[in-house]
């Protein structure tokens, strides 16, 4: 199958050859871009989402199978999209090839269907603004045999092809046969020895790389973003609302070290932080950390809520990190799960 991606900037697209990219266009050399991973651009059609996203059932609207709280009466959080295919082959199984959205790192290859609900599924880690980032491609019919960890793919790099792998109960339908893709960040580049910590039984078959250690962003909104040139993860992360501020009281934390460009400190030089406030979106992840420095007393807790946007909240009840108990704001299961990695160095 050949596939060529148009990219507003340039005046002409060749080919693809089924072959890993050896030079990108000069063009995306000079400013990288996520890329779509399929051919279906229909997304940038106004009014076309139908043809872009896979809705959960025929019943279903094409929301359903965007990002954010679309799942469960909006109870659950889908972390990423499902990008319709294309094309079919008799038997009425994709066609569709599956590329890397931006030059990146194979982090994790996971050929084995019972061992995710992702199915078969590529995660590629990548630099955008100097900031960490991963994009996820899950339930492919097929990885491409070359592919394995630690290898660079620049974009437009054969993945493999878009399908139906899944580890769950029922399997997906023909009908709606897509990539799930994704956006996001890692919470913790130490998860693995993390993971014994709080699942003292459990078995963590994909390394730092488990989905319990991803946050999703709304790659179609990044998508849309950078077919305009207008997209800076920094900015994107910074101009998020904040579901939450919270005092953690430590004065080092791997996320911390990592995305040092998300921290707002006007007083320089002021001494090492012993304490961080840190601002939450509503998926979790930190968009904006503030440095405590001087004597801050904990009271013997290693973290506590400050501040809650209860109209936020109400706005995504997938978010599912924080509820009122009384006159206080407490995390959830999943939020001090979430807590608990994130503070672990």
């Amino acid at each position: 199958m050949r596939l060529c991606f148009i990219f507003l900037a340039l005046a002409s697209c060749k080919p693809h050859d089924n072959r890993p990219v050896s030079e990108p266009v000069p063009e995306l050399a000079q400013k990288p871009r996520f890329i779509f991973p399929t051919a279906n651009t229909q997304l940038l059609k106004i009014g076309n989402e139908t043809n872009f996203f896979a809705r959960t059932n025929p019943e279903r609207p094409w929301q359903s199978g965007a990002y954010g709280c679309v799942r469960n009466s909006r109870t659950r959080i889908h972390e990423g999209i499902d990008i319709l295919a294309l094309t079919r082959d008799k038997n009425n199984e994709p066609l569709d090839e599956v590329f890397a959205s931006r030059e990146g790192i194979a982090e994790h290859v996971n050929r084995n269907v019972s061992a995710s609900n992702y199915g078969k599924y590529v995660v590629l880690s990548h630099k955008v603004d100097d900031l960490p980032a991963y994009t996820l491609y899950a339930h492919l019919q097929r990885i491409e045999v070359g592919i394995h960890i630690g290898d660079k793919l620049q974009a437009g790099s054969l993945i493999g092809v878009l399908g139906r792998t899944a580890n769950t109960r029922e399997e997906i339908e023909k009908w709606r046969a897509h990539l799930h893709f994704e956006i996001g960040v890692q919470i913790n580049s130490k998860f693995n020895q993390w993971f014994p910590s709080w699942y003292k039984d459990g078995r963590n078959l994909h390394g730092n790389w488990s989905g319990i250690n991803l946050l999703g962003l709304d790659a179609a909104q990044i998508l849309k973003l950078n077919s305009k040139g207008k997209f800076s993860l920094k900015q994107y992360l910074r101009s998020m609302p904040a579901l939450c501020t919270v005092t953690v009281f430590q004065g080092e934390m791997d996320w911390i070290d990592r995305y040092p460009e998300l921290i707002d400190d006007t007083n320089i030089g002021g001494g090492a932080p012993v304490a961080w406030d840190l601002d939450l979106n509503f998926n979790g992840i930190p968009i904006r950390m503030v440095p405590r420095r001087g004597k801050v007393e904990s009271f013997g807790v290693k973290y506590r809520i400050r501040h809650v946007d209860e109209d936020l909240r109400e706005n995504h009840p997938c978010s599912g990190l924080v509820f009122r108990k009384g006159q206080k704001w407490i995390f959830t299961s999943k939020g001090q799960r979430l807590m608990n990695l994130l503070i672990f160095r």
